[in-house]
């Protein structure tokens, strides 16, 4: 991947390497779309090119996922020892399409669900004279879910019941994760 953002500033000339960073994030963007070719990137150091492109959509694919800024995309290039002007188009493009970089990149795979959104409510099933089982014990239905981005619709990821003993469990587990981050946030 390296070799492939070096290309930018050493193989390829300022203009093809800025063509072929706005194809790449096309790519990365739209993949299922036609996109129309530019023979251009290719025309003089087609493998030089084809390595750069990939190196583009792995770059933005990794500072997506890792949650970069720009400030942190500039450094991380900046240390790999990029020329300037590759370093400021590349970044450029990340900053201006981050929000759709961020969009694609949860449509991707099977990553874990976002969840954003905690419903609940408690049942509790009463003795009657038709039923003689019952328990007189509450239930909590939990219903976790996050809010579609296209159409602002809440979607339910997952549903469960459970009782006071295992939600209190649950809930002590949560605590002891938040715990367990913040001391290796501070570490």
């Amino acid at each position: 991947m390296v070799a492939g953002l070096k290309n930018l500033s050493t193989t390829l000339s300022t203009g093809i390497s800025k063509i072929l960073i706005a194809n790449s994030l096309k790519l990365t963007l739209y993949p299922d779309a036609t996109i129309a070719r530019v023979p251009e990137i290719y025309a003089t150091h087609a493998a030089s090119a084809k390595q750069s492109e990939y190196a583009v959509v792995a770059l933005y694919a990794v500072a997506t996922k890792h949650g970069w800024d720009g400030v942190t995309m500039r450094q991380q290039l900046e240390s790999l020892g990029l020329h300037g002007a590759a370093i400021d188009e590349l970044t450029r493009v990340y900053e201006d399409n981050h929000k759709d970089l961020v969009m694609r990149q949860l449509q991707l795979g099977h990553s874990f669900p976002h969840i954003t959104d905690v419903q609940w409510r408690i049942v509790c099933d009463a003795k009657s004279s038709t039923a003689d089982c019952s328990s007189g014990e509450p239930h909590f239905i939990i219903n976790l879910g996050q809010q579609r981005s296209s159409s602002g619709e809440r979607q339910t990821i997952v549903e469960f019941i459970c009782n006071a003993e295992e939600l209190h469990s649950l809930i002590n587990r949560l605590k002891d994760i938040e715990r367990h981050c913040r001391q290796v946030a501070s570490i």
